[in-house]
């Protein structure tokens, strides 16, 4: 009776490390997703793929910037995510909760004699129809000579 108690007792153990490693891998799949959205985001961004970028916001349905003026604004920057290495580094992810996570990194902008200045940043992105996007207004506060992102302010009705 007393083996019988021990072994139950050492699977009712195992099971719990397994129940704790499958919620650790969740959280590291969910850390890594989060890094893969980040870059992909920063690639189109550096690669000025402006449309496609406005693709991934969490909120364009709802966004006071419309696809035209979020290209037009991005286009007109003065300065450009730098290429490869220099574009975001020291890159770390804390999540809050299933749908959100913020990814910290120093970005580097790259002005048009090349000189490279870094900017910390931190990104909030949502998880949304199972993809981790950004809001329109963290991705116009990470870059620098941005015009800072104001809503639109409605007329009172009287």
């Amino acid at each position: 009776l007393t083996l019988s108690i021990l072994a139950i007792l050492y699977l009712s153990f195992l099971a719990s490390l397994n129940t704790y490693a499958a919620t650790d891998n969740s959280e590291d799949a969910k850390t890594q997703q989060a890094i893969s959205a980040f870059n992909e985001i920063t690639d189109l961004w550096h690669d000025q793929k402006f449309d496609e970028l406005y693709d991934k916001f969490a909120d364009r349905e709802k966004s006071t910037i419309s696809r035209a003026k979020f290209i037009k604004r991005m286009t007109n920057e003065k300065k450009r995510l730098a290429c490869c290495w220099q574009k975001a580094q020291d890159i770390k992810v804390k999540l809050y909760s299933s749908g959100k996570a913020v990814v910290s990194a120093r970005l580097g902008f790259e002005d048009q004699s090349n000189k490279v200045d870094y900017v910390a940043a931190e990104l909030p992105i949502y998880l949304k129809d199972e993809m981790w996007m950004v809001k329109v207004k963290d991705m116009l506060t990470a870059a620098p000579d941005l015009p800072k992102y104001k809503a639109k302010k409605h007329a009172k009705t009287k």
